[in-house]
């Protein structure tokens, strides 16, 4: 399996907190550190460790932290083919992650020359982007190039997944190109355009969200929308079916941040090819992708707990598979 990712570079540097500050508060911190970063190279790397191979499209810098990155992606077996060194300082990224509770972070990011990319760029990776299996793209990169690889990949009939985070109006001529998005709670409030219940289980708000997906289907020609709800779990929308759902295995979360990548990576790799016509498929991939986002929320860091194989089935070995439920008896409120 193959996976083309629109992807970026932030060189992330993260502070260890005993709660997240407030507005004009200092908080001491009782730890930090800096690593490679960035959801587009958490997934890539992600689903390389799954065992696909990976070709990406990066922006980075003329520094060290850039240098870093090209080191990173060919010791992971991962061309640098598509890698431009488009600024003299590489993108960075800013967090604080909250100690004990539930793990919560917060953080800020200068893109650089993430958004330098444009569609030209894109079109130098035509040939990847048609031998690939997925295509997945976030806003962390420029928008323009996103697109580009998204029209290639239409032409090449690959499918692609968008994961419009951080936030932003989905264009139209973007978001017809996409075939499944994969938000948060946070992202689908937006997309929806309504808001959700923040409390009750997996299945009050799969109902909440029925008639707002319903009404989405009518604007966006998309065949999946996931949307993943922390410790709630994740539900899986599509035409004319009614929702999956999948519960979120019970772990200490020590970190979230880098749980939705992982998630993204674990579904990429386990929804393949088949996933439309076989409902097995993406329950198995629905289940893979919450253990995925569960192992990661259960370790510190963001690289070195991306699973792999060996970690993934060492995390569900002994645990009782996650049963996806279908809501059948769930219709839109009239």
């Amino acid at each position: 399996m193959q996976v083309f990712a629109a992807a970026n570079f932030l060189q992330v540097t993260c502070a260890r907190v005993p709660q997240l500050p407030r507005p004009g508060e200092i908080v001491l911190a009782s730890g930090t550190h800096s690593e490679a970063g960035g959801k587009g190279l958490n997934v890539t790397l992600g689903c390389r460790r799954l065992g696909a191979e990976v070709r990406a499209l990066l922006g980075i810098g003329r520094d060290a932290p850039g240098d870093g990155l090209v080191a990173l992606l060919r010791a992971h077996g991962i061309p640098d083919t598509h890698v431009h060194r488009l600024a003299e300082v590489s993108g960075m990224g800013m967090g604080f992650i909250e100690q004990g509770g539930q793990g919560q972070n917060c953080g800020a990011v200068f893109a650089g020359p993430n958004l330098l990319l444009d569609a030209a760029h894109a079109e130098l990776a035509q040939a990847d982007i048609a031998a690939s299996d997925w295509v997945y793209g976030q806003f962390e990169t420029a928008l323009p190039a996103v697109q580009r690889c998204f029209e290639l990949a239409q032409a090449a009939g690959v499918p692609t997944l968008l994961n419009p985070s951080p936030w932003q109006a989905i264009p139209d001529a973007l978001l017809v190109l996409t075939q499944v998005l994969l938000v948060n709670e946070i992202e689908a409030v937006q997309l929806l355009g309504t808001p959700l219940p923040a409390d009750g289980d997996l299945a009050a708000l799969a109902q909440a969200m029925l008639s707002p997906v319903v009404a989405l289907w009518s604007r966006w020609p998309g065949r999946l929308l996931v949307v993943t709800a922390g410790h709630r779990g994740s539900i899986a929308f599509a035409p004319d079916r009614s929702p999956r759902l999948c519960p979120a295995h019970a772990v200490d979360a020590i970190d979230t941040l880098g749980a939705g990548d992982a998630f993204a990576s674990g579904l990429i790799v386990a929804l393949g090819q088949g996933w439309e016509n076989d409902s097995a498929v993406l329950a198995a991939a629905l289940r893979q992708a919450t253990a995925c986002g569960a192992l990661m929320a259960s370790c510190a860091g963001v690289l070195d707990a991306l699973p792999s194989r060996a970690t993934l089935a060492q995390f569900t070995s002994g645990r009782p598979e996650h049963e996806v439920r279908t809501l059948a008896a769930i219709r839109p409120a009239s």
